[in-house]
């Protein structure tokens, strides 16, 4: 394979990456700073770092430095993978991901046996392939999952591991070709481009996505800190009129459908204004995914269920006409904060579990939770 054409890959991907690094950073960061997108953030700037050192190696005709951007870069989808796990609240361990890209990079300055060299590159990508499989796992534990901005991500998350296998397992059943990288490198150059194209446009989804409402927190994650934090200051003052509540569209699959993208997300943003004008100024709401608003509150029950009703009235109320033949409705979990402990993920949980069950016997009602 000729070398311009590496060459030229290695330019695309230095472009795309640094294109990604100002979005992702610009556009995501900036505008909703949280954990998660500044690892986004990090995995990008050491793409765009690992492939710029990596370049200045092909053009300087220096391998050491080329594999050395090579090398770095393989750590990416780790810190891609750490932003989903302290998006979702977990530990994010970001440390992988850095000793992974020192690792490699090492591993492919040291190793100068040609034989050894294409094992050792096919074995790291394996590994940041494991992080690719790992990220897939916690986009199928994201609430918003199914958004399809989400779906490119993983998709392309999907076919690196394919691709690291497949790179391995070619390699291993061929001994002799074990040293010829020429081909691999053609196909991880144009995989890893791809893959960067994909990210941007998933982790700017990601970065932006906002809960609902004018006085909603500025992004789920905040949601989740100040929600938590409201929580547990009450259950030390032993407060007992907080309460978490759930409110979803009915049948959001189907109104989709019906409506199509545009009308789908008309009809949200409607939706969710209801929500935010149907609750007390100093309700906390949040939305993880389109058509669901989870409101956090300190109310009298008598007070709440007029809060309640007044939101499911004013859904049905809402005229959709435009949009779909069908008149919309929703549904309400209410779970007592003392009830789930204070703690609100499994308040969330119960909350959604009560929602369902309202839908499931029609809609247009509520569920509340009772000790």
């Amino acid at each position: 394979m000729p070398s311009d054409v590496l060459s030229n890959l290695g330019l695309a991907q230095a472009t795309v990456a640094t294109l990604g690094t100002v979005m992702i950073i610009g556009l995501g960061f900036l505008h909703r700073p949280s954990r998660s997108a500044l690892l986004w953030s990090l995995a990008f700037v050491l793409a765009m770092s690992s492939t710029w050192v990596s370049v200045t190696g092909a053009i300087l005709e220096d391998e050491t430095v080329r594999r050395a951007g090579l090398g770095l870069m393989l750590g990416a989808p780790a810190l891609i993978w750490s932003g989903f796990r302290a998006r979702r609240g977990a530990r994010a361990l970001p440390w992988v991901g850095a000793a992974q890209a020192v690792a490699t990079a090492l591993l492919f300055v040291l190793v100068t046996d040609l034989s050894a060299y294409g094992l050792v590159f096919r074995l790291a990508f394996v590994g940041s392939s494991v992080f690719a499989g790992l990220t897939v796992w916690e986009l199928r534990r994201a609430a918003d999952r199914l958004e399809r901005l989400a779906l490119p991500l993983t998709i392309v998350s999907a076919a690196y591991v394919a691709l690291g296998v497949g790179t391995l397992i070619s390699g291993l059943a061929a001994p002799t070709t074990l040293g010829d990288l020429e081909l691999p490198r053609v196909l991880n150059g144009l995989g890893m481009l791809i893959f960067l194209v994909c990210a941007t446009v998933s982790l700017l989804y990601f970065t932006s996505v906002s809960p609902s409402g004018r006085r909603a927190a500025s992004s789920w994650p905040h949601f989740v800190v100040t929600a938590s934090d409201r929580l547990s200051r009450a259950e030390r003052a032993r407060e007992e009129s907080w309460a978490v509540l759930s409110v979803r569209l009915d049948d959001p699959a189907q109104l989709r459908s019906a409506a199509g993208e545009s009308g789908w997300l008309s009809l949200v943003a409607q939706f969710e204004a209801i929500v935010a004008d149907s609750f007390p100024a100093e309700a906390d709401l949040g939305r993880e995914i389109r058509g669901r608003v989870v409101v956090v509150l300190s109310r009298p029950d008598s007070v709440l269920r007029e809060h309640v009703r007044s939101v499911l009235r004013r859904v049905t109320e809402l005229d959709v006409s435009a949009f779909i033949d069908i008149q919309l409705s929703a549904s309400v979990g209410w779970v007592p904060a003392a009830t789930g402990g204070y703690d609100l993920t499994s308040l969330i949980a119960a909350a959604d579990a009560a929602a369902g069950e309202a839908t499931r016997h029609g809609g247009d009602r509520w569920e509340r939770v009772r000790a």
